[in-house]
């Protein structure tokens, strides 16, 4: 098989070293093409030498990785993040099927990364979808958010606005859509909840539920206080949650 040919694009030049070391011992169908230290020598760099993967930092003086690929007119390149601990930054790179790695990158994470990239090259998937989802979804002004579930073997980005309710199955969470499709993700409800934070029109009702606002046709105030969906699905509201979802409702 040909080699992968990769960049680096990281502001710290140990980061860098450890990198290349790192794939030369224990990921021999990576080549290192180049590197760069900043966002604006990054998007230079993978002008020039059109890599097929780029190991990419997220904060980075001048510029994040992020704003680095905004200026392409076409991604088609596969990313890897390589990054510190950044809960909104990770939070949204797991729901777009990208991959990343936390620094200090650990061997087993890495050759796993590099799987996945071999495997989708080899099933000829696109990758390119995941990175412009995932830029998507950081900008506020995009109004139609995504996120990435794994169905039947293949990367599926599903609507947040098709999404009815979601459903806590112990490290799981079954996501029920509004035409009548089920998907269930490798994410626990608590991850779902961090990931839908920003968007006012989901909330947690209980333990195990979260629920769609936009396609709720109404609830019971008494006890037990019931919440119904468009889906026919009714679930109970706990009850320190009755006040959050009066004020919700209004």
């Amino acid at each position: 098989m040909n080699k992968i040919k990769s960049i680096l694009v990281d502001d710290e030049s140990h980061g860098r070293v450890v990198m290349k070391e790192l794939l030369a011992k224990f990921c021999p169908e990576v080549e290192v093409i180049g590197e760069a230290e900043s966002a604006q020598d990054g998007h230079a760099l993978i002008l020039e030498k059109k890599p097929e993967l780029v190991f990419l930092d997220i904060q980075m003086p001048g510029g994040t990785g992020f704003e680095m690929l905004k200026k392409f007119n076409k991604i088609d390149f596969d990313v890897i993040f390589v990054t510190s601990y950044d809960h909104y930054a990770i939070t949204a790179i797991k729901f777009s099927a990208v991959d990343y790695l936390l620094k200090p990158v650990e061997i087993a994470d890495l050759k796993n990364s590099i799987r996945k990239v071999v495997a989708n090259r080899e099933k000829k998937e696109s990758t390119s979808g995941w990175v412009i989802n995932l830029l998507n979804n950081l900008e506020e002004s995009t109004t139609e958010k995504k996120f990435a579930v794994h169905h039947k073997d293949k990367v599926k980005l599903l609507n947040l606005s098709d999404v009815v309710c979601l459903e806590a199955e112990s490290n799981y969470t079954t996501v029920f859509t509004s035409d009548n499709a089920k998907y269930t993700p490798a994410r626990t409800l608590k991850d779902f909840e961090d990931f839908l934070a920003p968007h006012k029109n989901f909330i947690r009702i209980n333990k195990s539920v979260i629920v769609n606002l936009d396609h709720v046709t109404g609830y019971s105030k008494g006890e037990p206080c019931m919440i119904y969906l468009k889906n026919g699905k009714e679930y109970e509201i706990s009850r320190r949650k009755k006040a959050e979802m009066n004020e919700r409702m209004k």
